[in-house]
């Protein structure tokens, strides 16, 4: 993530490559995020999943 891409994003000389710039930084994020709560998600699973079987 550079910040030359982000300035030409964020400059309205061109709206719409810079909306679109912004979703994918958007999409990213989400991403991101989505794979952090699965990862959690799951190991909270893995620990249940132990202390319900020992």
């Amino acid at each position: 993530m550079n910040p030359a891409s982000l300035s030409s994003a964020l400059s309205p000389r061109d709206p719409r490559s810079s909306l679109r710039t912004l979703v994918l930084y958007y999409m990213q994020a989400l991403r991101e995020e989505v794979v952090l709560l699965s990862t959690r998600i799951a190991k909270m699973g893995n620990l249940l999943h132990s202390t319900v079987h020992y």
